[in-house]
This record gives structure tokens, sequence and C-alpha cells, in this order.
């Protein structure tokens, strides 16, 4: 895969860049090769043990026992390096892109596309190293493993510098488009909008410019956005500008607590475009069906209206959003450790909103995950979780109980593939939904059971 002293030099003519053929008759070539994969398959007690579906929300009642997908993905990177401090990288990624791809139990082949493509320059400024392209930006750092929450998801194509250093903290910029991938918004739609019928603004661009600066334990983020003519099908006018800004602090020990641990403490707010559940993001579909608002999000029983792609940038101009995040870990002196997640947001909508049932809805969560060793490749894992919804007085909860023993092989490499069986029990599961003499629905029990293999490297 090394490059050519033909089209190195070809590169270097095109691009204005004088350098001596000594220095290019040697470049130096990295190559780099990540990747994920979560393979499983989860059966449904209430469904005579066939396949279930999603029983509950990963991200507030935490992820284990009820992660119905699967997912693959793989990242590849290469670097040349020259000239000592100059290289520049080409990072390619791969992943699953359909519903069947990630729920189906065959072994045959999966579908999947480009999720990342995008290049680095280091060594064009003083320090820092210049990206341009597309790319899942912000979430790798912004992440809480246990419930698969990224709190921050500023995914999509652009161009900026990261890890620029001022003095001692180290600073990130970057304008970020994003946009809806779903074949049904037709981005070249040329009609003109007719009310309740409108589809000539229902893909327009939203626009983001991100900064964000870490000085020590502490960083903080702003996300300034714009989209013109943000309109749905039905010719409503949304917001077309917003911000939201991100406060993270890391603490080397359980909030404070003596002993072996670590945690950390999250406070993001938005208002406009950067307020439900574009909090901390942009147009992608984690953001669309994450945790969020409980006026976006995924909606059947308002039919088409209800799709969470399509929800995702309905937001009035002075809706306004806050959310708190408190997550860790701490280990006991017999091996036992404790993840827990306590998580929240209010979103207030504001009068005109044309979802407003109530001005406000809130949702605030709980979970723990234990993990106790039992032998060098075996251990008890599981998870407790809950959540309170509340929508203009009218409130509902839910819950989860997990177990899961694992066989783990842990390596000097960082890499620890997991083998799991699991069981779960919800008392009031989405994959029972009974309904009642009223007409109304209700959520009982059901048990999912089933195994999961999983590996990150």
């Amino acid at each position: 895969m090394k490059m050519s002293k033909v089209a190195l030099g070809l590169v270097t003519a095109l691009t204005g860049l004088a350098v001596a053929p000594t220095v290019l008759a040697n470049p130096v070539e990295g190559f780099e090769y990540h990747g994920y994969f979560r393979a499983g398959v989860l059966m449904s007690a209430e469904n005579d043990f066939k396949r279930s579906n999603f029983a509950g929300q990963k991200e507030t009642l935490g992820r284990l026992g009820i992660e119905a997908d699967n997912n693959f993905s793989a990242q590849f990177a290469n670097t040349w390096t020259w000239d000592e401090d100059k290289s520049f990288k080409i990072n390619l990624g791969f992943g699953t892109i359909d519903e069947e791809a990630g729920i189906s139990t065959s072994a045959e082949a999966k579908g999947a596309g480009i999720d990342n493509g995008y290049v680095e320059f280091t060594g064009m400024s003083s320090s820092g190293v210049v990206w341009g392209g597309g790319r899942e930006y912000g979430k790798v750092d912004n992440y809480i493993f246990m419930t698969d929450f990224f709190y921050s998801d500023m995914s999509g194509i652009g161009a900026g510098i990261v890890r620029y250093e001022i003095g001692e903290s180290l600073w990130d910029l970057a304008y970020i488009a994003s946009d809806r991938s779903d074949s049904e918004f037709d981005r070249w739609n040329d009609d003109s909008a007719v009310i309740g019928n409108n589809t000539t603004n229902l893909n327009n661009l939203l626009h983001a410019l991100h900064i964000g600066v870490s000085y020590g334990d502490v960083r903080l983020s702003a996300l300034v956005k714009g989209m013109p003519d943000n309109w749905d099908k039905e010719g409503n006018e949304w917001a077309e500008s917003g911000f939201d800004l991100t406060f993270t602090y890391t603490m080397h020990s359980f909030f404070g607590l003596p002993g072996n641990g670590d945690s950390k403490l999250i406070v993001q707010g938005g208002k406009g475009l950067g307020a439900g559940n574009l909090l901390g993001g942009t147009i992608t579909g984690y953001n669309a069906y994450g945790p969020g608002s409980l006026a976006q999000g995924q909606h059947n029983d308002w039919g088409d209206a209800g799709d969470a792609t399509y929800l995702i940038t309905h937001l009035e101009d002075d809706d306004t959003s806050g959310r708190v995040l408190l997550w860790g870990r701490y280990t006991f002196d017999n091996g036992l450790s404790l993840f827990p997640s306590v998580q929240g947001q209010y979103n207030h909508m504001a009068e005109g909103d044309a979802r407003a049932e109530s001005d406000y809805n809130y949702w605030v969560s709980a979970m723990v995950r234990p993990t106790m060793p039992i032998s060098e490749y075996f251990y008890l894992q599981g998870e407790l979780g809950y959540v309170y919804n509340n929508w203009g007085g009218s409130s509902w909860t839910q819950s989860k109980f997990t177990i899961a023993p694992t066989f783990i092989m842990a390596t000097p490499y960082g890499v620890a593939p997991e083998i799991r069986f699991l069981a779960s029990y919800l008392p009031e599961s989405w994959t029972n939904e009974v309904d009642q003499p009223d007409g109304s629905t209700k959520l009982e029990s059901d048990f999912i059971v089933g195994i999961q293999a999983d590996v990150w490297w």
C-alpha cells in the first residue's frame, strides 16, 4: 500500500509543496485497524421466546440485556509521515446501515456502508491536527458505555482543527453540516412551498460551528447552529437558529470519596436548535432516537408525523433544555466494581409549539452495573435501571433488572472480548403492550433472555 514516488511527486506538484527528493524517497507509512461488533439474540418469554423487540430505552435503563440490535463497524487509517513532524492520515470507516442488518440473526452478509471518510494533517499548524471530510465528531470522548449514551454527537461533513495548544489549554474549532439521509426527504425538490403540502424545505442543511476548550480536568464546548427555512410538511415554520453549551468536569475519584474510583459531571443547556433532541448535537440518527424531549423521538401513535428523524428539527426559537449527567466507577478491594449513572433532562416548550400538550416535559433516570470477578476468565455482572417521565403532569415509569454471567478474555493489548448470557425482567416492557377496556394501553411485564458477543479493538 506504499505510495509510489511518481504518485507522491504528482501530489507534491498539484499542491505546490517544495519537498526535497531525498525526503520523498522514504516516506514512513503507518496502518491502523480499529473496530467494534456486538452480535447477539434476545428472546421474549411473553412472545413464546420469539425474537424480542426493544424492551426499553437503553440510554436511561442501561443497555445490558435489552440491546436488541446488532452492530458491526470497522475503521481503517493510514498515515504517511515525512520531515519528522509532518504527516497526513486517511481515515475510512464502515458500519451496518439498516435495521434488518442489525436485527437479523442470520450468518449471511449484512448491509454496510461508509460511516467515516476524512483526512487529517499534522504539521500544517504550529500545533493541533487539521481535518476535513465526513466523520463522527465529538462522540468518542462524550460517552457513557453502560448506557451507550452519547451525550454529544456533532457528526456531519465539515472541517476543523483539534487539540490546538494555547498556553496550557487545548482548543477545538470546526464547521459541520448535517441533514437527513432518509430518501423520503427529497433534497432536490424545487416546488414552491404550499401550506398543507410543503416538500421544498424538508431537508435543508443544518449549519453548525463548534468551539471547545480543555484546561486540566475541565472542558467547555459550544455549538452554534443555523438552518434556513426550517419548515415541516404542513408548512409550519420552526426555529432557524440556536445554540447549546456543554460543561464537563472529570474527577480522579468517585465523587470525592477515597479509594479506587473515577467519575464525571456533565451539565448541558441549549435554546432553539440547541434544545430537545438537538441538545449537544447535529442531525444524526442517534440524536433522533436518543434521549431528549418527550415531544420528539419516535411516536408511533402520531402516524407519519411521529417519525423521529422528521421531528428532530421541530423546535421553537424559545424552546430551552437543560441536561445533567453523573457517572463513574468505584472498585472495592475484593474486586467488586460498581458503574452508576444518573441523568435527567428538562425541556421547556415555547407557546405556539404545534405539538405542545403542555409547556414542559422532563425525564430522570438512574442505573448501576455491578461486576464481580469469579475467576480469570469468568465474572458476574448485572444492571438495575429506573426512569421517570413527566409530560405536563402526566407521568409514567419503567424499570429493569438484568443478570449476565460473562466469559471474558482480558489481553495485554487492551482488548477484552466478552461472551454474555443475559436474563432481564422488566415490570413494564415495551414488548408487552396490552389493550385496556377503556381503549388505552398498558405496559405489562416481560422476561427477556439471550446471548451476546461483544468486543472492541
